[in-house]
């Protein structure tokens, strides 16, 4: 059985990972800064910026493989924080320790924010990367050291870029969790730009795309996304329409500075990694919804 280790296990994406990783028998190893999830695994209580803490976590549980999730990344804050370089530092640390105490497989979790974005389609062959903010240079110059840390040191490594995504448990009150909370709560819903097009993936989606990365094999930066981008205005006026709340959405009337549209090649992740979506739009959008309902209860 392969013993995986998880970072970030209590997080948004986190907590569907090791979900996922227990459905399928691997023995889990998960972190967490606070309090542990209530599920099975093996949890450890790790301060991963301390790198005495990270290296004692490494040798006691000397896993196989390393899911690498932990990053504080709630925007808009995210992008310009200075712990993005703290993140950078203590994930070298991490995974050098990992494979000096044998482990062989790695999958880190990257952003499609890593690119610099323009109309388009966003490709990990083709498309240039940014560094205008702290966010994505720290992303990238771990991406950078890690192909070229793993080649040297003899172990496998994915990096999955995963794009804009929802679901349950957002804790940064993203595009439709805003909506949702707001017309649940029958207040005016607000989307600043709707004429955008972006492409949105189911939070569980996301995770079991992560783990078929890490079963794959497969190495270098794979794109994780739904493959089709929508219209910011449809996704909200869909939203509005399964909860019969298409009177309360508001749009904002001025133009964009950010690229109209943005897409996510991921031929990568379909012929490669052999991996779709599990859940279409309106399927993941009302599992959000009924979440959200039920924590109102």
């Amino acid at each position: 059985m392969h013993k995986v280790a998880v970072t970030g296990a209590t997080g948004w994406i986190g907590r569907y990972v090791v979900a996922r990783l227990l459905e399928k028998g691997y023995e889990v190893h998960a972190t967490y800064r606070t309090a542990p999830l209530p599920t099975g695994g093996v949890w450890h209580q790790v301060n991963l910026l301390n790198g005495d803490e990270v290296i004692r976590f490494t040798e006691e549980v000397r896993p196989d493989s390393l899911i690498h999730l932990a990053w504080d990344a709630i925007p808009p804050k995210c992008y310009r924080s200075i712990i993005n370089y703290e993140w950078t530092r203590s994930s070298m640390t991490l995974i050098h320790h990992f494979a000096l105490n044998g482990g062989k497989r790695v999958v880190v979790a990257g952003t499609g924010a890593e690119y610099a974005w323009g109309e388009g389609m966003l490709s990990e062959y083709a498309s240039p990367d940014s560094y205008a903010n702290a966010y994505a240079a720290s992303k990238n110059s771990l991406r950078i050291w890690l192909e070229s840390y793993a080649e040297a040191a003899g172990f496998s490594a994915a990096w999955g870029r995963l794009f804009h995504m929802y679901g349950p448990h957002d804790p940064g009150n993203r595009l439709v969790a805003s909506m949702i909370k707001a017309l649940l709560n029958k207040q005016e819903a607000y989307c600043q730009y709707g004429i955008l097009y972006r492409d949105y993936l189911y939070i569980e989606d996301a995770a079991n795309a992560l783990v078929a990365l890490f079963e794959s094999g497969s190495e270098g930066t794979v794109n994780i996304a739904a493959g089709h981008s929508i219209q910011l205005q449809q996704l909200v006026r869909e939203i509005g329409s399964i909860l019969g709340s298409e009177e309360k959405i508001r749009f904002g009337e001025e133009l964009p500075t950010e690229p109209i549209f943005i897409g996510a090649d991921i031929s990568r992740l379909v012929n490669e990694v052999q991996w779709k979506p599990a859940y279409s739009l309106a399927e993941g959008l009302k599992r959000t919804m009924k979440w959200y309902a039920d924590q109102a209860d």
